[in-house]
């Protein structure tokens, strides 16, 4: 299987990807009130949608802003430049470290292309170093900041919350003329 990846505004493959976060969310995150169903914050957002010819077999939400209860000022990040991924899932029955390693090199270059310079996720730690590996396999920086379960929705209390940041563009030094 060689997925496909676009940016979707198709409302019938975008209820495919809310059908499957709800489902593997319910199940995975143990989480049986969880509502998938579009929310203001997809409509505001560019949505990453990972396809298997008309099926949809991932996504994740690339939000524009950081609505975070968490101060971003020591981290040196421009916050008009960050964004935040979110809702991230793979069907687990074509879930692989394959699809899951394209997957992050398509968020990276998409969220690159639109214009970020900086990603944010909140995830457990076994997903953050999960994530920071795949990372590492593309050059891409990944650092794991720390906990932060104030920085969760109220949907998401009680699970374990960490802070990562990806540089999705590195800053280039100043250089001097001699």
């Amino acid at each position: 299987m060689t997925p496909n990846f676009e940016l979707c505004r198709n409302s019938e493959v975008l209820e495919q990807y809310y059908a499957l976060r709800e489902k593997c969310f319910r199940q995975e995150l143990k989480i049986p009130s969880f509502d998938g169903s579009e929310e203001q914050r997809d409509r505001d957002s560019s949505i990453l949608i990972m396809r298997d010819g008309d099926q949809c077999i991932g996504g994740a939400r690339i939000a524009p802003s950081t609505e975070l209860a968490w101060d971003l000022t020591g981290l040196a990040i421009d916050t008009d430049t960050c964004c935040m991924w979110e809702r991230f899932v793979i069907d687990p029955s074509k879930r692989t470290v394959h699809s899951f390693r394209e997957f992050c090199s398509q968020l990276v270059s998409t969220s690159r292309d639109i214009g970020y310079n900086n990603a944010l996720v909140l995830s457990s730690l076994r997903n953050a170093r999960f994530y920071r590996q795949f990372h590492s396999a593309l050059g891409v920086e990944f650092r794991i900041l720390g906990q932060a379960p104030e920085a969760a929705s109220p949907t998401f209390k009680g699970l374990e919350h960490y802070l990562s940041v990806s540089t999705l563009r590195q800053v280039e030094r100043a250089r001097v003329a001699a």
